[in-house]
């Protein structure tokens, strides 16, 4: 009578067996390892409008933003302008001030009357300190002067863009570069007494930027303050005697007075 063999083959452990220190094995979860992509929320694109009279100026300041992700809409005209913003939403607004039908300042405050947040950029060929005074008056805190770069029209944007992390209460660190940004959104949401407090101190902590006193300059103008907003703008143009805002404004102030 044959005696049945012994295997000495060790069977392999089973799948969930523990090892033999008693510790359970990692457990691989293929769903925190990888997140389901179906799950997460995009990233909305940030809407701007711009709107200018000129197609040229139109197409490059679209591809310009577009190049840099933004989602960008056009209109050709100030009417046109405010048919689209009525009918959407826009993170920032870029317009030319001088504009057929309904010009830029017109387009602005019928935004102003419906829309106090939404931030504007202006831009023009022919800057007059009326009609930049007014803009400025209306939340306008950045212009661009045509002719620009794409560079000029992202870097802006996405400076204004920015502000709005920005919290004009708490200034932080109170870097010069930072309250001037603080000035300025200020002044977006139409507190001038809080963007001229801001721009003084920028002033204060940096006295040789001429930027910052012909920015001052203009907030003291719009509170009343001629005399100061005159010896700011003298002092930007003891920094830069090539300033040209700083020239714009006291020639405008000269003209004035010989009227």
């Amino acid at each position: 009578m044959l005696t049945p063999r012994t295997s000495s083959a060790v069977p392999p452990p089973l799948a969930n067996a523990s090892p033999s220190n008693g510790t359970a094995p990692p457990v691989s979860d293929s769903k925190s390892a990888a997140p389901n992509s179906a799950t997460r929320t995009p990233v909305r694109k940030r809407r701007i409008l711009v709107v200018d009279d000129e197609k040229n100026i139109r197409l490059t300041v679209q591809h310009s933003l577009i190049a840099a992700d933004y989602d960008v809409d056009t209109a050709a005209n100030g009417a046109e302008g405010l048919e689209k913003f009525r009918s959407s939403h826009y993170d920032l607004i870029l317009m030319d001030l001088r504009m057929p039908q309904i010009n830029g300042i017109e387009m602005l405050r019928e935004i102003r009357e419906h829309d106090k947040h939404t931030a504007a950029i202006v831009i023009t060929a022919y800057l007059t300190i009326d009609t930049l005074l007014e803009a400025f008056s209306l939340g306008v805190s950045d212009y661009i002067r045509k002719p620009f770069s794409p560079n000029d029209v992202r870097e802006m944007v996405r400076r204004v863009l920015a502000r709005e992390a920005l919290n004009v209460n708490q200034p932080g660190s109170g870097a010069t570069a930072s309250l001037v940004e603080l000035s300025r959104k200020a002044l977006a949401e139409q507190d001038l007494p809080k963007a001229l407090d801001l721009a003084r101190q920028a002033v204060e902590r940096d006295s040789n930027n001429p930027d910052t006193h012909a920015f001052l300059g203009i907030l003291e103008h719009l509170r009343g303050e001629s005399a100061a907003a005159e010896q700011s703008f003298h002092e930007a143009l003891l920094l830069d005697p090539q300033h040209q805002l700083s020239r714009d404004y006291l020639f405008w102030i000269q003209a004035k007075g010989r009227m």
